[in-house]
């Protein structure tokens, strides 16, 4: 490769970075954190663009990342470091012309080389080229992964060269790997549909169907192969098979909304649409199965990719765009989450996904009002849907309305009826309002009904075993509750917290100190954590500590509530007074707090982070 200015420029940059050690380290951070205005302000140099290209891109903000990478490429268009980075930033942002040209420039690249030509292999399908597409993906050395995906995608260009029956033998001779066959069977469902070969379609879907050891390796194909039967069935008006199909597939995933809207189609006699209809949307389906596969841990990266190699392919696929806002959401790019649901059409099934997933969303981007307004349209848009009240109830719950939270959660057990063990949950959340509105008997009987549908719940164990010791009853049992939720949760600072808490109230400091020590070593920054040992040093005399902890507590993550402050600032003047002490035992647990637990009693008064249990 030819020396450029930017490998000259990375070389000085490591010899900076061994020189000045935790300086530059510090203002690599401070790179990260910080969002400039205008990034074509901001730098002015080549190493600049890039190390403010990299941080962004570390810090999982693909748009900033590709603003400073077009900088840097404008200031050296020929760095094959620069480029490989920028075609990766510019894929996983969604701006694949840009990255496709880039890919050109690639394709015989040693380290960028496979993502480069599958690029230009997906750029081929997109544009109809589908010999070109073969060609390209024809990549040397591939892993598992890898074989099988340019595998099916060369199944859709001989597809897209009107070949089905070179399409179809691709797949069959694909094996040698033990996940394959639930994979290659859905694909083979597509081509063979697409290709109108119902009868094989139908077969190679219910060889998925009939394989349930294979929904644990691919749910999404699973229950899309349970939707590309049904359709096929449905359309030769065996409605009767098609319904008990969907039915194997509402087993396994009750909420599923394309298989109910599905299955509310079929039982009202509409017309039945084609799984999917053109190659593109073949070979999108490819990159997203796969993408949904591996979309957890190191694999969301790559993830990514595909979710984003396939939208260039099916843009408006409501399917991708839900699965690319899900990651968005896990970045915490909330704004960015907000766009892609707004894309999906009113009459798509992952439209009330979107609906619900955008109000959880817009209440962590802090546009409160917003997101309470959104939900309660939700609630009115969907009046029998369990998880629309369950959303506006966790805003709710999390704005301290209690009492609406609670009115939420009435609806959303109503419709729960006949109770299921699954339901646990919305007995838990409505027991926590209850709690907080002062009404003990309900809360009680909630908390009580939750722990009946699901015995070992270590955060109903927590709250309710919390509660009856700090109101001095059912004592043994209360501590035998928070123990047991310890042992079903022991790496969780702040059920430990309660168990310590527990301790303290009863008087029993220095089982206090030892409980709430282990929980300040799981959660050090956690402000009500450090003040609850700080009073226990205090009551064991251990009072140059306790002042330490109520300094940390002041400057905890989150920060203290007003009231919260002044009570600490008070002891760290007076220390722990007889009043104070009492106070402390006398009062009820602190609930500002909360992640599974709270700060004493777990209660769970944020939202639950998005994109999982309403899909």
């Amino acid at each position: 490769m030819t020396t450029s200015t930017l490998s000259r420029l990375l070389a000085g940059i490591a010899l900076m970075a061994l020189a000045s050690g935790p300086a530059f380290a510090a203002a690599g951070a401070a790179a990260q954190t910080s969002k400039p205005a205008d990034p074509t302000l901001q730098t002015r140099s080549l190493a600049g663009a890039y190390l403010a290209a990299k941080s962004a891109q570390l810090g999982g903000d693909t748009q900033e990342a590709t603003a400073f990478f077009s900088q840097a490429l404008t200031l050296d268009p020929t760095s094959q470091v620069l480029q490989q980075d920028a075609m990766f930033a510019f894929l996983a942002d969604g701006r694949f012309k840009e990255g496709a040209e880039l890919a050109a420039k690639l394709r015989d690249d040693s380290e960028a080389g496979k993502v480069a030509r599958m690029t230009l292999g997906v750029d081929a399908l997109a544009r109809g080229d589908h010999s070109a597409a073969i060609a390209q993906l024809d990549i040397p050395n591939p892993s598992d992964l890898d074989r099988l995906l340019v595998s099916h995608l060369m199944s859709w260009a001989d597809l897209g060269d009107k070949r089905p029956d070179e399409a179809l033998s691709r797949i069959d001779e694909l094996d040698g790997v033990a996940w394959y066959p639930i994979f290659n069977q859905y694909q083979k469902g597509l081509l063979a549909e697409v290709a109108g070969r119902p009868e094989v379609a139908k077969t190679a879907y219910a060889a998925v169907v009939a394989d349930r050891q294979g929904a644990q390796t691919s749910p999404d194909a699973y229950l899309a192969a349970i939707e590309g039967l049904a359709r096929i069935e449905a359309r030769a008006d065996d409605k009767t098979a098609a319904l008990k199909t969907l039915a194997t597939g509402l087993e396994l995933a009750p909420r599923y909304d394309p298989l109910l809207a599905l299955k509310a189609d079929i039982e009202a006699g509409r017309p039945v649409e084609p799984t999917l209809t053109s190659v593109k949307e073949g070979a999108a389906e490819t990159l997203y199965i796969l993408g949904q596969a591996i979309n957890r841990g190191d694999g969301q990266q790559v993830a990514l990719l595909y979710f984003q190699l396939a939208r260039a392919l099916d843009p408006a696929s409501p399917a991708l765009l839900t699965a690319l806002a899900g990651i968005a959401e896990r970045g915490e790019r909330l704004d960015v989450a907000i766009a892609y649901y707004a894309q999906i059409p009113e009459t798509s099934p992952y439209h009330r996904t979107a609906e619900l997933q955008t109000g959880l969303d817009l209440w962590y981007a802090e546009r409160k009002d917003e997101a309470k307004a959104h939900l309660n349209k939700a609630v009115a848009d969907y009046p029998d849907d369990i998880q629309a009240h369950t959303a506006l109830a966790d805003v709710l719950a999390a704005d301290k309305d209690y009492k609406g939270a609670s009115v939420a959660l009435d609806r959303a057990i109503a419709l729960s009826e006949p109770v299921d063990p699954t339901d646990w949950n919305l007995y838990y959340q409505r027991g926590i309002a209850f709690e907080r509105q002062k009404m003990w008997p309900k809360a009680e009987a909630d908390l009580k009904k939750a722990l009946e549908l699901s015995p070992d719940q270590p955060s109903v164990l927590n709250y309710l075993g919390y509660s009856w010791v700090d109101m001095g009853m059912n004592l043994d049992e209360g501590l035998n509750m928070i123990r047991k939720a310890v042992d079903l949760r022991p790496n969780d600072g702040y059920i430990i917290d309660s168990l310590g808490w527990a301790y303290y109230r009863l008087a029993r400091f220095d089982d206090a100190v030892s409980e709430l020590e282990r929980a300040v070593l799981i959660n050090p920054v956690d402000p009500t954590i450090n003040d609850h040992l700080g009073d226990a040093y205090w009551q064991v005399g251990r009072k140059r500590e306790a002042r330490f902890q109520w300094n940390r507590a002041l400057v905890g993550d989150p920060k203290p509530e007003a009231e919260a402050i002044m009570k600490i600032q008070a002891k760290l003047k007076d220390g722990l007074t007889p009043d104070a002490a009492g106070e402390a035992k006398a009062a009820p647990a602190p609930a500002d707090k909360r992640a599974d637990g709270g700060a004493a009693a777990p209660a769970e008064t944020v939202p639950a982070k998005p994109a999982s249990t309403l899909q």
